[in-house]
């Protein structure tokens, strides 16, 4: 169940993830890490479109993780391991090595402690380098029970669902200061915590425009999904938190 509701809701934010990611670097990114990658859907996006890079996904179901290999075939510069995110506290950072972009798409809030995994992420940016992290927002008020209609459960399985997903889930507050932590405890890095809108900007501001300007497959991701009631609505229970490693020479 959660694999259909998946399919349907969440393809589209996979794909802007990524794109919303390479707009972040300042110059395309040689080396890519996707926390949480699932069946490899992300990484094949990117790859269409950054052959040239060296591509890496983790993630803790080995089931997915064997699809992943499939979709992606067999490469020198593409790596998927079944590891939990958890594990990058320890010697498996070192194996992995560093990187230019990061990215955790709607998993921060299914690890034991997101953040240790953010902790050491950082400390795995190449200078300059930025780990972009989309997830779902537990709504300050949430009475444990709703579900917000803008998320489009379809039944009372997805319903339930998304129950599960919004227990699991940060507040925005609980991100924030996650954020911050981070920050005091990794030196060179800066934390940034928004919601909603575009990579988390206003869809009319400047900051937004220029994210359409440097990403223009992003409008044909938009007009080719379509548009459903209440998808507005859906990007306000979204978190966006840009991690940046500002220290080291370009």
């Amino acid at each position: 169940m959660s694999s259909r509701y998946d399919d349907r809701e969440t393809s589209l934010s996979r794909a802007l993830c990524a794109e919303v990611g390479l707009v972040l670097a300042e110059q395309p990114p040689s080396r890519v890490l996707d926390v949480g990658c699932g069946t490899g859907a992300t990484l094949q996006h990117i790859r269409a479109h950054l052959p040239g890079a060296g591509l890496v996904g983790i993630d803790p179901n080995e089931a997915a993780v064997r699809s992943a290999r499939r979709l992606l075939g067999s490469s020198p510069d593409i790596q998927v391991h079944a590891m939990a995110a958890e594990d990058l506290a320890g010697a498996a950072a070192g194996r992995l090595g560093r990187f230019d972009l990061v990215l955790v798409h709607l998993s921060l809030g299914l690890m034991r402690d997101p953040f240790i995994v953010l902790r050491a992420l950082a400390g795995m940016l190449c200078p300059h380098g930025h780990c972009y992290v989309v997830d779902l927002l537990r709504p300050d008020d949430w009475d444990g029970r709703s579900v917000p209609v803008a998320l489009g459960a379809r039944d009372a399985s997805e319903r339930a669902y998304l129950r599960s997903q919004l227990a699991a889930s940060l507040s925005l507050a609980e991100l924030s200061a996650v954020g911050d932590e981070v920050e005091r405890r990794v030196p060179g890095v800066h934390a940034e915590v928004r919601r909603g809108g575009l990579g988390g900007y206003d869809p009319g501001s400047p900051a937004a425009r220029r994210i359409w300007t440097r990403a223009p497959r992003i409008s044909g991701l938009l007009a080719s999904s379509g548009t459903r009631p209440g998808s507005g609505e859906q990007m306000h229970t979204v978190a966006h938190m840009v991690i940046r490693h500002d220290e080291g020479p370009r």
